[in-house]
């Protein structure tokens, strides 16, 4: 008989325990389950036990400094502080980062909650963010909208309706949620299913936010659940707030709609010459809604960039009050980082070539081959991690599985990137990955005509 893997060995456990005494304790399961927890009972004991796990990157307690600042110290922004550049740790979401929010952190979380949730949409981008974690199984994640969505005043039926109850939901939502979750798990089959709904509810402006939105929390997923960062053991001034709250009947043994029950497996990669089709469509198409005209873009851009003209993606964006600062950031990690920036390209590639996302892969092919460097190795996912050093090509099936199947990375994936790259080199190909995700899912889903 073959060796038994260790997941299978804690599922045994995990059965064995469950036969005995009707229950069983998460910490007995593997560190990393494969399969999301399908019922909310299940799903808030994963969340509670998130606490008790390490950081696959070290997160030193809290200095007096830090204490003293008054500043924010949620783990997640610690973990990015600790090792990411300055210029990279805003996630450019409404109300995070440099924008109104960020001023709110000299209170601590609670001051930057009370901020955020000022914000007339606050509730409904939270039940986003909670739709887009559970289709992640990002816990950590999930663990903060729980909170915050107490904080709205939602009461628990109407949260564990979020995981596939839509039925009360007002339609605008409806279409929100429906398209959190393919936008989410299925990128490459985001089409008119989706989208019909949503310019049916939504403005321009809006539906672009929306996307927007939907895109940048599945960048912050990525990066907390890979990381493997543990659950804050205060928030918003509650000490320990319980996770592993009571469900009622009506929902404790009710399946989620919305958690994947395993990895889709995506199509392997186009060749050539249908890549180059799809990017020859891509510069003809029509985008899903008129963008801003250029000149009013180039307005918006001309305070950081005097006299550049916008490209589409940032055209689409310059409605929002976000969008300089997503501009500099995009600029900066071209510009600063400990990882090859080179690497950090080949990493867009793949991550847009898995998403079937043809403005953001032509993008990155084109700042690839602007070094010089030879594009022949890009055609195939095989001949491109034949062509790489062994860390480079480590470094690119992570960024490949995080890009399809984030719920899936485990300690050892972690650990197998730490053995070729330091502990900041690591977090960078972590959250330049998870940052392309979200650049992929925002160009795609609007359709954004390519303009090189």
């Amino acid at each position: 008989m073959k060796c038994m893997t260790k997941v299978g060995r804690n599922l045994l456990v995990a059965a064995v325990l469950t036969a005995v005494s009707g229950s069983f304790n998460l910490s007995v399961m593997a560190e990393d389950p494969v399969q999301p927890a399908l019922t909310r009972p299940e799903m808030k004991q994963r969340l509670e036990a998130l606490r008790q796990r390490q950081s696959r990157l070290p997160l030193p307690p809290p200095t007096e400094a830090e204490i003293a600042s008054g500043r924010s110290l949620v783990n997640n922004g610690r973990l990015r502080s600790l090792y990411l550049p300055t210029s990279w740790t805003s996630f450019v979401i409404a109300g995070w980062g440099r924008g109104s929010a960020a001023r709110a952190t000299a209170g601590g979380t609670t001051a930057l909650l009370n901020a955020l949730q000022a914000q007339p949409d606050y509730a409904f981008k939270t039940r986003v963010f909670w739709v887009v974690s559970r289709a992640n199984d990002c816990q950590y994640c999930l663990g903060h909208q729980e909170l915050k969505l107490r904080r709205t005043g939602m009461q628990e039926d109407q949260i564990a309706a979020l995981d596939g109850s839509w039925d009360l939901q007002p339609p605008s939502e409806r279409a929100a949620f429906a398209a959190a979750r393919t936008l989410t798990l299925s990128p490459h089959r985001f089409g008119t299913a989706e989208t019909g709904p949503l310019l049916a509810e939504y403005k321009p402006a809006n539906l672009i936010d929306v996307l927007y939105t939907i895109s940048r929390y599945n960048a912050v997923n990525r990066w907390t659940s890979a990381t493997g960062i543990p659950q804050d053991q205060s928030f918003g001034g509650d000490d320990h707030p319980a996770l592993d709250t009571p469900t009622s009947a009506q929902f404790a043994a009710a399946e989620s709609r919305v958690a994947p029950r395993k990895p889709e497996q995506r199509p392997d990669w186009e060749s050539r010459d249908q890549y180059l089709a799809h990017v020859t469509s891509a510069r003809t198409r029509t985008p899903l809604v008129p963008l801003p005209d250029s000149a009013t873009s180039a307005a918006v851009l001309a305070g950081d960039t005097p006299g550049m003209v916008p490209p589409n993606w940032f055209r689409a964006l310059s409605g929002l009050p976000v969008a300089v600062d997503a501009w500099a950031q995009r600029q900066a990690r071209v510009r600063e980082g400990e990882s090859p920036l080179e690497l950090r390209l080949l990493i867009a590639w793949v991550t847009a070539r898995e998403n079937r996302a043809w403005y953001a892969a032509e993008h990155a092919r084109l700042r690839y081959a602007a070094g010089g460097r030879d594009t022949a190795p890009l055609d195939s996912f095989a001949t491109l991690e034949a062509a790489v050093s062994p860390a480079w090509a480590e470094a690119l099936r992570f960024a490949r599985k995080l890009t399809s199947a984030p719920q899936t990375i485990g300690d050892a994936d972690v650990a197998r990137l730490r053995e070729h790259f330091n502990e900041r080199q690591t977090a960078e190909i972590i959250d330049s990955t998870a940052d392309a995700n979200a650049f992929d899912r925002f160009t795609e889903s609007l359709l954004l005509p390519l303009e090189l």
